[in-house]
């Protein structure tokens, strides 16, 4: 027979904050919640949810309710349509500067991650050539 202490995962958060908030809303509703590794995950630079999703935990006994309250959450929240609402007029020249400017509506390209070639052609030759140094070093003084 299965243990209803055993924890186990009740939802897939789409990253560690989400997680985090989900965690906070089930105990606030007097349910354990727990979750694992995302500081690891977070300093992964390949694919981190595909090898460890972000997974909110819970006892087994409170599974069907903690699902229940995330429903209920979701369908509650309020989501905008930021072109619906008004900001109001710019109330000096810089920004009234800044909202004429063309293209302001366009979506922006992420940043390009440069983690990957910096680590092979920094980091990895840096580690090599300390590596190198030490066993000379070893070596050297070793023999004296």
């Amino acid at each position: 027979m299965k243990s209803p202490e055993t924890l186990i995962p009740v939802i897939d958060a789409a990253g560690p904050a989400e997680a985090h908030v989900i965690a906070s809303l089930l105990r606030e509703e007097g349910i354990e919640a727990f979750v694992f590794d995302t500081a690891a995950q977070t300093l992964q630079w390949e694919a981190p949810r595909i090898i460890n999703p972000y997974f909110v935990h819970v006892q087994r006994k409170d599974a069907e309710r903690a699902r229940a309250i995330i429903r209920s959450n979701r369908e509650e929240s309020i989501d905008f349509d930021w072109d619906e609402i008004s900001l109001g007029e710019p109330v000096d020249e810089t920004a009234r500067k800044i909202a004429n400017e063309p293209g302001l509506d366009e979506p922006l390209e992420p940043p390009r991650s440069m983690s990957g070639p910096v680590f092979f052609f920094v980091i990895v030759p840096i580690a090599l050539a300390l590596i190198v140094l030490a066993s000379w070093a070893f070596v050297r003084f070793m023999m004296i």
